[in-house]
């Protein structure tokens, strides 16, 4: 959300590094025979660099024109805001196919000529992240939970499940923070009294003058299990493009990824992507199937599959039990006919008999 409050922005950012040293490929291969290479070296992927950065430059060297790698410092970033409705429109438009058939958004009849398919386009980062997605125009601006930080997972589990286990396109890494955030409230919109959604400038006046009263916070402390996903560009292999066939639970189609050059992004398009109408009131099979491969932080509870138990056998089994004793408790039969007094005297002295028993297994 734009921090004037004119709605949902995309934005694109640049580093721009310091001027890089020219280096023949004779001083490269005199630092590292394998690198990886300072700035100025010749490249391939950002891998073979120190500043992790590889990228076909402009500036005066032996390398000129060719990927060599970008300086350790980094001088500044460069950004742009666009705002997601026309990011969208220009993206969508650009890719209308040559003869208007199964172009991004378009319905049209399933190959077993029944009604419902249609072609679905996405955009994601290298983190699995979704940029762009047909439901972001329609979703409230307010809602930054339906647009900000939105996994591929959580629209096309299939797909992403596929990426993973099949391709290795997606690199699964896990975490343990031990300084993480959890809500006892769902997320909400963040709205005033009034009605008025908040800009960032907004809720900061509010937080510095709210008053003697504390607002409620429905965030606490807990240990969290970080999931994350990364991508392995090498799994695209010479041609550059994974597809694949999916049918599950959530739908079906078939698919195709690609990465758009210069950027992080990688472009999904589904072709006769059919959504699956689940027979009863809740898709449980799609909602499970969406959450395995989905990224994000999970509070550890005992229990739960991050939880460890490190004990292997039981206090008996290690000895530190304490001893026992066995006592032989008498047993005496008290008529009906017996006073109260009698009655009273048998009762007191199982009484004592049950405490001494408990006092020596302690």
């Amino acid at each position: 959300m734009d921090a004037a409050g004119v709605g949902k922005i995309n934005t694109i950012s640049q580093a721009v590094f310091e001027g890089m040293t020219p280096r023949t490929q004779k001083e490269c291969l005199s630092i590292s025979t394998t690198g990886p290479w300072p700035g100025g070296c010749k490249c391939n992927v950002n891998e073979n660099c120190i500043s992790r950065e590889c990228y076909t430059s402009k500036a005066p060297g032996p390398n000129r024109d060719q990927r060599r790698c970008a300086t350790e410092r980094v001088e500044g970033v460069t950004g742009l805001d666009i705002l997601y409705d026309d990011f969208h429109q220009k993206t969508m438009g650009s890719m209308q196919a040559s003869d208007f058939r199964r172009s991004c958004g378009q319905n049209y009849s399933c190959p077993d000529n029944e009604p419902g398919c249609s072609t679905r386009c996405y955009l994601f980062d290298s983190d699995a992240f979704l940029v762009m997605d047909p439901e972001f125009v329609v979703a409230s601006d307010l809602e930054e939970n339906k647009y900000v930080r939105v996994q591929l997972g959580t629209k096309e589990g299939e797909v992403m499940k596929d990426l993973i286990y099949k391709h290795k396109f997606f690199i699964r890494k896990e975490d343990i923070d031990f300084q993480g955030s959890c809500r006892i409230t769902p997320e909400a919109p963040k709205v005033t009294l009034e009605g008025i959604p908040k800009n960032p400038e907004k809720k900061d006046d509010y937080t510095k003058n709210k008053g003697p009263i504390p607002k409620f916070n429905s965030e606490f402390g807990c240990i969290q299990d970080l999931v994350r996903y990364k991508a392995n560009n090498t799994a695209l292999g010479p041609s550059g493009m994974l597809t694949g066939n999916v049918s599950g639970p959530c739908m079906s189609g078939f698919y195709y990824v690609i990465a758009l050059p210069k950027t992080n992004l990688y472009l999904l398009v589904v072709e006769n992507w059919n959504a699956y109408k689940a027979t009863l009131f809740y898709n449980f099979n799609c909602k499970i199937t969406r959450s395995i491969v989905n990224s994000g932080a999970y509070r550890i509870l005992n229990g739960t599959c991050a939880h460890e138990d490190k004990s292997t056998s039981t206090l008996a089994q290690q000895g530190r039990c304490p001893a026992t004793r066995d006592l032989v408790l008498p047993c005496k039969f008290v008529s009906r006919a017996s006073s109260l007094s009698q009655t009273y005297i048998a009762v007191t002295i199982t009484m004592v008999l049950a405490w001494l028993q408990a006092s020596l297994f302690r």
